[in-house]
């Protein structure tokens, strides 16, 4: 499973709406490729036959902005210490 760092900053920066994917990866120091790649990890893709927990929703807007918020079973998935 891939760091759940990416969770709890997640947890950490979203007001409600989301958070940018570009807010996130400065914060993590990568770069937005490299963030999404693993974020889908945790989405509900099917990557190789296998379908992620859906963790995370990642969404594009109109003027292809990233954003990702955690998913119900994302914040339990974290735990009350997250």
């Amino acid at each position: 499973m891939p760091d759940d760092g990416v969770l709890r900053l997640l947890q950490a920066l979203d007001e409600g709406e989301g958070v940018a994917l570009t807010r996130l990866a400065k914060r993590r120091g990568e770069r937005v490729s490299v963030l999404l790649r693993e974020l889908t990890l945790f989405s509900e893709a099917t990557l190789g036959g296998v379908t992620g927990p859906g963790w995370v929703v990642l969404q594009v807007d109109d003027g292809g902005r990233w954003t990702a918020r955690l998913t119900p079973a994302g914040r339990a998935a974290i735990g009350p210490g997250g």
